[in-house]
């Protein structure tokens, strides 16, 4: 089949240098600042020296490893691809724009492990969103990202043609369809100034998507916390390691009081504890013997979502069912009396952190015992899956920049429309080098965001100040708020306090601010104390008051 003459694509060679002959080269990857930045970068590219003058806007951002790093635009920052067409022929002509089809560019994810490395595109499927998946999966190479650009082309008459697509729409990545995104032809008047065949277009660095299916859990939970890890295992408190553990206060029946006992020994006696309670609880073993059971408690409850109702969460109270925790004998008894952990856990949980004082009534076991090994494997397996299951509904659909740290590159891609007997088809560019998107809080070097305080100072101010924003407070939160800011702060307020009617109250939004501003800087100074963050994240400069004579 005939076949067009050699085509290159590359950066325009007044930006970089020119590439070896017979080859393309990467697109550029111009950072820039400014609103109007699409006008200002065709009009500097008609002229030889404004093309010089962009060279200076290259990115060039570089993390400590030297890898390319380019901006978000919450960081004022953006990143337009810039791409020259030439035919590889002598003199290098420019492509006539006639010739073009479609230009664009795909944004790929780059991943290794010890099998090697590989490319990943952001794809969808009959219009559902995948997420990342291997390019490799769209077939050779040089796949088109539309499907029905993948798909055979009419050539040996309808019968035929129709078998050979069914054929390939057998296949289960037939209709996978990659995310590009498109590049602009510069105007013609530009392209003719600079006598060049030029295309443009920004590149991606933050999205909302996110896929309709869950990432693979090797890929968002890692390999290296299983549950016969070391990590894992240090990770649990003693009694779900299967060791041994004592219990204080046994034979007695749980208190509600007992859970505002302090994190450590020697602090304050917390209302409505008796002293013999708190004579073994505010000491340190019997302290230290309550925040372990406390740490037990809190994760089954939280971690492993032992109190729910889902298949892993059911599976990790069906291990703990097989543990007896031992009851203190009481006078005249002459068997042992036991309570399966999956029990004791359902209910002190419920009063201790759910703070429910209509629990069951329920008596601290003597010790947690100590498991055989095969059944504190058990448990570890039961506990890893419960994690992995509640990981998993937390995480939930993974986003397309959601990974931190992570390598992309963009490679550029023109559609060349059939001539004469020479078949449509889609030429790729080199792509560019390895890059990794700044995390949304870095800064760029971009002027911060200037926001105006009122001078409380100003005549008329606080005549001037009106209601800007309301709130609709419910009674229960009502009650709350109305308690005296004394009892709130020794923790007495309590939700509802019996009032039944719901309030609106109406703030004036720059009153918030100066108040939200005093308090940001009194806790700066506090937290920088000890995380001595000042010098890096607050610059205050003096500024002189303008006169009313100034323009």
């Amino acid at each position: 089949m005939a076949m067009h003459h050699p085509l290159l694509i590359g950066a325009p060679r007044s930006l970089r240098a020119p590439p070896a002959a017979g080859r393309g080269s990467p697109p550029a990857l111009l950072q820039r600042s400014d609103d109007d930045f699409i006008a200002a970068t065709l009009e500097a590219l008609r002229s030889a020296a404004g093309q010089a003058g962009l060279r200076p806007l290259l990115a060039n951002a570089r993390t400590a490893g030297r890898v390319l790093k380019l901006y978000q635009p919450v960081q004022r920052q953006f990143h337009l691809a810039l791409i020259e067409l030439w035919c590889d022929a002598p003199g290098q002509p420019r492509v006539d724009p006639a010739r073009i089809a479609s230009a664009g560019l795909v944004l790929r994810r780059i991943r290794d492990d010890a099998q090697g490395r590989w490319l990943e595109g952001w794809m969808s499927l009959r219009g559902q969103l995948q997420g990342w998946v291997r390019v490799a999966r769209l077939g050779a190479p040089d796949a088109d990202p539309l499907p029905a650009l993948r798909l055979p082309a009419p050539r040996y008459g309808k019968p035929l043609d129709a078998a050979l697509r069914q054929q390939a729409l057998a296949h289960a990545d037939a209709l996978l369809q990659e995310r590009s995104h498109p590049l602009f032809l510069a105007p013609p008047d530009v392209c003719a100034d600079a006598a060049k065949t030029l295309y443009y277009g920004l590149v991606p660095t933050s999205s909302s998507e996110l896929a309709a299916l869950p990432a693979p859990e090797r890929e968002s939970f890692g390999d290296d916390f299983g549950p016969d890890s070391t990590a894992f295992i240090h990770h649990l408190v003693e009694p779900l390691r299967g060791q041994a553990s004592a219990l204080p206060l046994a034979g007695q029946t749980l208190q509600l009081a007992w859970a505002d006992v302090p994190g450590q020994s020697g602090g304050s006696r917390p209302d409505g504890l008796a002293d013999a309670d708190w004579q073994v609880l505010g000491s340190d073993p019997g302290n230290a013997q309550w925040q372990r059971l406390m740490t037990t408690l809190r994760q089954l409850a939280s971690e492993f979502d032992a109190l729910g109702s889902g298949p892993q969460a059911q599976a990790v109270m069906a291990r703990l069912q097989t543990i007896r925790l031992p009851l203190l004998r009481r006078p005249g008894e002459t068997s042992e009396r036991t309570v399966d952990a999956a029990s004791f856990v359902r209910n002190a949980s419920r009063l201790l952190l759910l703070r429910d004082d209509q629990a069951p009534a329920t008596e601290m076991p003597r010790t947690w015992p100590a498991l055989a090994d095969a059944d504190a494997s058990a448990l570890r397996a039961a506990l890893s899956a419960a994690l992995r299951a509640r990981f998993a509904s937390v995480k939930g659909a993974p986003g397309r920049f959601d990974e931190p740290g992570a390598l992309y590159l963009v490679q550029p891609f023109v559609r060349l429309k059939a001539d004469g007997q020479c078949a449509a088809r889609t030429l790729w560019g080199e792509p560019s080098e390895p890059f990794v998107i700044a995390p949304w809080y870095e800064g760029s070097g971009a002027p911060p965001v200037q926001i105006s305080m009122p001078d409380p100072t100003t005549p008329g101010f606080l005549a001037a100040l009106k209601p800007t924003v309301s709130f609709v407070v419910p009674p229960s939160l009502q009650g709350l708020l109305g308690a005296s800011p004394k009892d709130m702060l020794a923790g007495k307020g309590k939700l509802g306090s019996g009032t039944t009617l719901g309030w609106i109250c109406s703030f004036n939004l720059p009153i918030i601010t100066i108040c939200a501003f005093i308090v940001l800087n009194i806790f700066l100074s506090l937290f920088d104390i000890f995380l001595r963050w000042m010098l890096f994240i607050k610059i205050c400069i003096p500024y002189p008051k303008r006169s009313d004579g100034d323009g």
